[in-house]
């Protein structure tokens, strides 16, 4: 019998500490997501506050870019962490993030304006993402693999919709902050201290997060790697191929995660408020439905990977969106019922990707190469399509070529596509087999 089947075969328990480090692991990586996407929700008060109010516009962009700059330490963050991951476990890793994280949201939201440090308070907005983007990396990596490893085989697309939906859910908050926000305080409020909010909040968040975390138990194919392998001797040739092209299909896979991820989930309302004309607060309202839709379905296509197989359901997310990107895009105006119904129909989709992520990455490589590998091609692809996806939309959008990143948006799409199909489909099958 095979090890995909006696596994699928076998009873599954989860017992108290798998349960509360699934737990710890999701509300944790929700948290790390909530802190990096309030900045893209407060776009607009981040550009009035902190750079110069005589040109609104370079303003503007200056501000997608340092979100982009934030991007270029998330390979340095994933690298580091990958090693230290594989060598000595990954709740070390994922405790160090949370304190990263929580000390450079405390930094954006002290950071005085530019009418008090003139160019000084754009130059504590890019060292701040620079630590973000490294913590967001480390945590990424180490996280993605840890809630894999984890968890029943015959139930891992299950656990790792837990961590996904942990990611929605902080991005939600960032959303549901904004909208709360916008809704409650005067526009010479928010101007003035509103913005501060939830970087504060994040940041004293944290403190919590991090006393869960210190009960989680260690990864136990960590725990067998470093007991039963010689991590200094040399591989077989043949498994570095093997893994290198793992890291390759992985690459266009998280392409493509990335780029929807960071236009139809963190900032669709906040393209629609800028690009359309949208009413700000009726724009997170619309949003925030849409992302309540998707948490639900979440759970529901990592079970459905269960029991069907990662690349079908997958294939659904990538081809989704290769055949209705226009359709969707273009259906967008300044009235927030388009929104609503557009940005919900592409978080369908996007359940079906990210539900099992950790999964699908987990199940390409072994252990002893597995969070070094992700921390590479995920953070380097994160950083290329993510860290520049909002400043291309808006740049191209200001040229009237909306169409050009909409193109661009399907052919990554179809790159995924092509890349999820030669993956190995290994649902069910435990990881030390891999």
């Amino acid at each position: 019998m095979s090890s995909q089947s006696t596994s699928a075969a076998r009873p599954v328990r989860i017992d108290a500490a798998r349960r509360r480090s699934m737990i710890a692991s999701a509300v944790g990586n929700g948290l790390e997501w909530f802190d990096w996407n309030i900045y893209v929700v407060f776009t607009p008060f981040l550009t009035a506050a902190l750079f110069d109010p005589g040109d609104p516009a370079s303003s503007l962009l200056q501000v997608l870019a340092i979100f982009g700059v934030g991007f270029v330490f998330r390979p340095v963050g994933g690298m580091l962490a990958g090693y230290l991951a594989d060598r000595y476990g990954r709740r070390t890793v994922m405790m160090a993030t949370m304190l990263t994280m929580s000390a450079a949201s405390l930094l954006i939201a002290v950071t005085p304006a530019f009418a008090v440090a003139g160019v000084g308070a754009s130059v504590l907005l890019l060292l701040a993402r620079l630590v973000q983007g490294m913590a967001h990396g480390a945590e990424s990596t180490a996280g993605y693999a840890y809630i894999a490893e984890i968890a029943p085989a015959p139930r891992r697309g299950f656990f790792s919709s837990t961590l996904s939906t942990g990611v929605l859910v902080g991005s939600m908050l960032a959303s549901a902050l904004g909208w709360a926000l916008t809704g409650l305080l005067p526009d010479d409020a928010m101007a003035a201290w509103g913005w501060r909010v939830p970087f504060a909040v994040g940041s004293l968040l944290s403190v919590a997060v991090l006393v869960m975390r210190r009960r989680m138990m260690e990864s136990e194919a960590v725990t067998e790697e470093l007991a039963h392998e010689d991590l200094g001797a040399p591989a077989d040739p043949r498994v570095r191929r093997a893994v290198f092209w793992s890291g390759f299909r992985i690459f266009w896979f998280v392409a493509a995660i990335t780029i929807v991820f960071y236009t139809w989930l963190t900032s669709a309302s906040t393209l629609a408020t800028t690009q359309h004309g949208m009413d700000a607060s009726a724009a997170f309202a619309s949003s925030l439905v849409a992302q309540a839709v998707c948490v639900c379905l979440m759970p529901v296509a990592g079970l459905v990977s269960d029991r069907v197989g990662r690349r079908p359901v997958t294939l659904v997310f990538a081809l989704g969106f290769v055949v209705l990107s226009f359709p969707l895009m273009g259906m967008i105006s300044d009235a927030p019922w388009t929104l609503l119904v557009a940005q919900t129909v592409a978080l369908c989709f996007v359940a079906c990707g990210n539900s099992m992520y950790s999964a699908l990455l987990a199940e390409q490589l072994p252990t002893r190469y597995r969070a070094r590998t992700i921390g590479i091609a995920n953070s380097l692809s994160v950083a290329i399509f993510g860290g520049t996806a909002l400043y291309l939309n808006q740049w191209l959008f200001g040229l009237g070529l909306q169409w050009v990143f909409t193109l661009y948006f399907v052919l990554v799409c179809l790159a995924a596509a092509v890349a999820v199909w030669f993956m190995p489909e290994r649902k069910g099958v435990e990881l030390r087999h891999v």
